[in-house]
């Protein structure tokens, strides 16, 4: 078929039916085949604006986005840039792949004739540009058609954003994403959660059931592999999916309203890997849970030091309001950004939570608490942060979240001219909270319903890996956030305050009840013996708990204030529940 047919012809003009006019050879020089893949020509196929799909390892998908991007860059005229996660990958992937695939295919070494290197290919009059994203350099300041982001999950989530200005002149604005996951609600996890979610579904010729396979072997149901007989199994009748009927599939989409096209591809899709071989990999002592779930089963994986998972948190609840009494020592952590978001406790925990619009409230509970301590973040409202420090001399510390401090230092406090300062290591503290709620170090006064919204905000942040641009190494861990993460951050910058105002060190220790005499010794001479340090705690309890040498209880005395800001505080705080929240 001609050239001029070729182009007049929908199907010629897709990937899939330029591949096969065109005999395509993969690296190796073997015919692209579906018989193994059938579950990637509706892939081939999809032209969607935004395509993600969450994948397994080794299951074909780097060679259709090489065919794919060559194909529409000749016939559509699409401009495309292709990140990965460092240079050293795009070197590899390109000599390795990129470029043997090319050199397998006669069309194709004509189409890149005039320009053909490691970083960019000009394939016809259009250019398919190849980039690292864990690099020294800036983000390629090129307009682009469509964005093709290959391992998105080991890429630099920041400049990966960046790259959506390419595509601000162009009318088609592509953006398409495959990766194995990492993090739930991270990478192509993300984007899959958005998408329409098509699933494999595969049909059942003993019982004539519709499923899609999956993992589980905490619940029957949802188990598609039988681990005595080494077979897939019907969820429904527990007879063999057989090798056939997995080929035999088509996707279906879980929701119809969505504008990302989705695919899930785990191994169990894959009619050369049997029930046997994920067994195997599943028993076998160096396959890692976390290897398990992104790479065989394409699905996202958290442990508990890399996400403060939903149980780490919920297990420091006391399931009891409290607040603590006027002459007690609070420390609130703020982060400042288009609202006011705070946390107060000391070292009994946490205890309220909540956001404002502007100072008043936290003036209100500088007053409410005339020993309390605010540490505030100093870089999302300049102004009002400033004006707040003012206000508070020496009660009030701005405080600037830093990069990887160099040295073991975690925090350092300002001292002369800048007293009133403070600069902490960012991913270091957010560890160290993640691992002392992980530890059930930090009680938190209140029930699930008015600390699940404060929950969220730390659900949004997880830790990956920071990888070296020479070498693709990796070179430390950071924590990156999927949304907001507001109250998170308010807490950390409350942990910097406790850290000095509380006396709490490394690691919060929950308060232990204390066992005390319930009544005078009496000696044997018959006298009696009263120590109110036994009776009533230490010197310091017996303060708070206005006791005397004597041990009688002193009248309560609070604080002097004029009667109208008594009033008015008095009011505002009785309208606030646990949660922060107006009642």
């Amino acid at each position: 078929m001609n050239d001029k047919a070729t182009q007049n012809n929908p199907f010629f003009e897709s990937s899939l039916g330029w591949l096969r006019s065109n005999d395509i050879r993969n690296e190796k020089g073997d015919a692209i085949e579906f018989d193994n893949h059938p579950f990637l020509e509706d892939i081939y196929l999809d032209d969607s604006q935004y395509l993600t799909i969450m994948k397994a390892a080794q299951v074909g998908l780097s060679t259709c986005a090489i065919l794919k991007n060559h194909n529409d860059a000749k016939n559509k005229k699409l401009d495309i840039i292709y990140t990965l996660p460092t240079d050293q990958d795009v070197s590899v992937f390109v000599g390795g792949k990129v470029n043997r695939i090319i050199g397998n295919n006669p069309p194709m070494i004509k189409d890149v004739a005039d320009k053909d290197s490691i970083e960019q290919k000009q394939v016809g009059n259009s250019m398919i540009y190849f980039r690292g994203t864990w690099t020294k350099k800036a983000a390629i300041m090129v307009t682009a058609d469509r964005l093709v982001h290959d391992e998105k999950d080991s890429s630099k989530l920041d400049v990966i954003a960046d790259y959506q200005a390419r595509l601000q002149h162009s009318k088609f604005k592509q953006i398409h994403t495959f990766s194995h996951p990492s993090l739930p609600e991270t990478g192509v996890h993300a984007d899959w959660l958005k998408s329409d979610q098509k699933h494999w579904f595969i049909k059942c010729l003993w019982c004539n059931h519709w499923q899609y396979l999956s993992w589980n072997t905490e619940d029957p149901a949802e188990m598609s592999i039988d681990l005595e007989r080494r077979i897939y199994a019907c969820k429904n009748c527990n007879k063999e999916i057989t090798d056939g009927m997995r080929r035999n599939g088509q996707w279906v989409k879980k929701f119809h309203d969505k504008q990302i096209s989705g695919y899930w591809v785990p191994l169990l899709i894959a009619p050369w890997v049997s029930a046997s071989d994920i067994i195997d990999r599943w028993k076998n002592p160096d396959t890692t849970q976390e290897f398990f779930y992104t790479k065989i089963l394409g699905l996202p994986y958290a442990d508990s030091s890399s996400k403060l998972l939903r149980d780490s948190f919920f297990q420091n609840l006391t399931n009891k309001a409290w607040a603590p009494s006027v002459d007690d020592r609070v420390i609130i952590g703020v982060d400042t950004g288009l609202r006011i978001d705070y946390v107060l406790g000391n070292d009994t925990g946490l205890f309220m939570h909540g956001d404002c619009d502007d100072y008043g409230t936290l003036d209100g509970y500088m007053k409410r608490w005339p020993k309390a301590i605010a540490v505030v973040d100093q870089g999302g409202d300049l102004i009002g942060a400033r004006k707040f420090y003012e206000r508070w001399p020496g009660r009030v510390f701005l405080c600037l979240l830093a990069g990887d401090r160099k040295g073991k230092e975690l925090i350092k406090w300002g001292k002369g001219d800048e007293f009133g300062s403070v600069s902490a290591d960012r991913n270091r503290l957010i560890a160290l909270v993640v691992g002392e709620f992980r530890d059930k170090r930090i009680p938190v006064h209140g029930t699930e319903s008015d600390w699940y919204e404060y929950w969220l905000d730390w659900n949004n942040l997880s830790k990956i890996k920071m990888l070296d641009p020479d070498t693709g190494a990796t070179r430390g861990y950071k924590w990156v956030r999927s949304g907001r993460d507001h109250r998170a951050l308010a807490t950390v910058f409350w942990r910097v305050g406790m850290r000095r105002f509380a006396g709490v060190g490394a690691l919060i220790n929950p308060p232990r009840a204390m066992k005390r005499p319930q009544s005078y010794m009496i000696n044997p001479d018959k006298t009696v013996s009263f120590n109110p340090d036994k009776m009533f705690g230490s010197p310091q309890q017996q303060k708070q708990l206005e006791i005397d040498e004597k041990g009688n209880l002193k009248e309560d005395k609070p604080p002097e204030q004029d009667e109208a800001s008594k009033q008015a505080i008095e009011e505002s705080l009785d309208h606030i529940d646990p949660s922060g929240r107006w009642k």
